[in-house]
């Protein structure tokens, strides 16, 4: 064994919305309980949106595993396809969009967590359904 290992499959991992009028939804890989940063995959129905947010500390990095959408990074705007990436640093309003007609399936890790992982945890869960699935085990390691 080694400490601080971390292993697991998504499969096992909390399904949560921030709130019940959200349509967003987060698998919840790791938090601020297990490591000092939090790591999810944000699914964003189609019309889907964060609100623009900032954080004080922490660094949020994006990366787009499925869908497409529109970043905006304080007066920055960018086009995100699969394989597009971005990293916003502390203090910078940003806000994702879906603009495609499927959803959208981003890869997020925040450094530090800044109690994200614990708005998450606080919200009502929520499920994945067979399109989620399709697109989650395809980037499964078997």
């Amino acid at each position: 064994m080694i400490p601080g290992l971390i292993a697991g499959h998504y499969s096992d991992c909390p399904v949560r919305k921030i709130s019940e009028k959200d349509t967003n939804k987060f698998v919840l890989l790791c938090d601020g309980t297990q490591v000092p940063f939090v790591s999810v995959v944000e699914i964003f129905d189609a019309g889907g949106r964060t609100p623009p947010n900032e954080h004080a500390a922490a660094h949020e990095y994006f990366y787009v595993l499925a869908g497409e959408g529109r970043a905006i990074v304080g007066d920055v705007q960018m086009d995100i396809v699969p394989g597009s990436f971005f990293i916003v640093p502390p203090g910078y309003e940003h806000a994702v969009h879906n603009t495609g007609a499927g959803r959208l399936y981003v890869l997020t890790t925040m450094i530090p967590d800044e109690k994200f992982s614990d708005l998450i945890k606080s919200g009502p869960a929520a499920s994945l359904d067979a399109a989620d699935l399709a697109v989650l085990e395809g980037f499964s390691v078997k």
